[in-house]
């Protein structure tokens, strides 16, 4: 971990640390040695780090670290910027509703008022395209044994399927938390059991599905977005087998729906939602007060 300076002029350089000099697009890390490492920035990353400062946000460290490409498997230096800026924290007046599953299922989301849902749908990534380029990964690890030269292709399609999953995650997250500004609502996530995940993961699910079981990046990038606009999140368990109305443990049909005695049927992944619009009055206050300060990193 270093400190951190962010020139946006010719202002006096740093003696050690890190200095990002967003006029020359490059990061500086002065070691202790007196040497230099210097890494250029690409064209979207000085737009991100633009977009922090034009939001108020202040650079106030960096991490350096060694590893491993995804691409080609080379030996490369990562550097993580981290900016923190104070935010005042919108007064929710309602709740969006976010409903964690697999993803190839759908992460089903919704607006809620008292007593009534403004709006919901489905977020849910290029499935075609992720299990083809899966499958693809997979053949070519198995010829990478016998032929050296097929470990890049199949290291650089590994590559691909991350960055199109990463993309997915980032444009998701935007979504949500720009429907809780539009609304002003506080998010409210529903997230399975780390034990039934667990169970899914080791389990008799598909091989091709469960890199669908990974939502943690998604979930994260929604919670640092939400504190870093000043968006109340938390994350509470919202049941989808468990009646809405009586409570009563409720049957499993076809087509992903469940039905209880008591007359109420639903589509199982809609039923948190039921729970939230039955529970908003307790919810709701519970998030005054919470975000003072957020931080933002790439």
């Amino acid at each position: 971990m270093f400190d951190a300076q962010l020139r946006l002029d010719n202002e006096r350089d740093v003696s050690r640390g890190v200095l990002v000099d967003l006029p020359k697009r490059e990061v500086r890390i002065r070691k202790w040695s007196g040497n230099t490492i210097v890494l250029p920035l690409s064209r979207k990353n000085v737009e991100w780090i633009e977009e922090r400062v034009k939001e108020g946000g202040r650079l106030v460290f960096a991490m350096a670290w060694v590893g491993r490409s995804r691409r080609n498997r080379a030996v490369a230096l990562y550097v993580a910027l981290v900016f923190r800026r104070e935010v005042t924290q919108m007064t929710p007046k309602r709740l969006l509703v976010v409903d964690f599953n697999a993803l190839h299922n759908g992460v089903v989301w919704a607006v809620v008022e008292e007593r009534r849902v403004l709006e919901k749908g489905v977020l849910r990534p290029h499935i075609a395209k992720i299990i083809r380029l899966q499958r693809e990964a997979a053949r070519l690890d198995s010829l990478c044994a016998q032929r050296g030269a097929i470990c890049s292709r199949a290291a650089s399609t590994k590559s691909r399927l991350w960055r199109l999953l990463r993309r997915w995650e980032d444009e998701a997250a935007k979504k949500v938390v720009r429907l809780a500004l539009q609304y002003k609502a506080a998010i409210v996530a529903d997230v399975p059991l780390d034990e039934s995940m667990r169970e899914l993961k080791e389990g008799n699910y598909a091989a091709e599905r469960k890199i669908f079981l990974n939502f943690g990046r998604l979930r994260s990038r929604i919670r640092e977005l939400a504190e870093w606009h000043g968006v109340a999140y938390r994350e509470e368990r919202l049941y989808s087998t468990l009646c809405p109305l009586c409570g009563g443990k409720m049957k499993e049909e076809p087509d992903r729906r469940v039905k209880c005695r008591c007359g109420f049927e639903a589509h199982r992944d809609e039923v948190p939602i039921h729970w939230a619009v039955k529970r908003f009055k307790e919810l709701t206050p519970s998030f005054s007060n919470l975000i003072l300060a957020a931080t933002k990193s790439i």
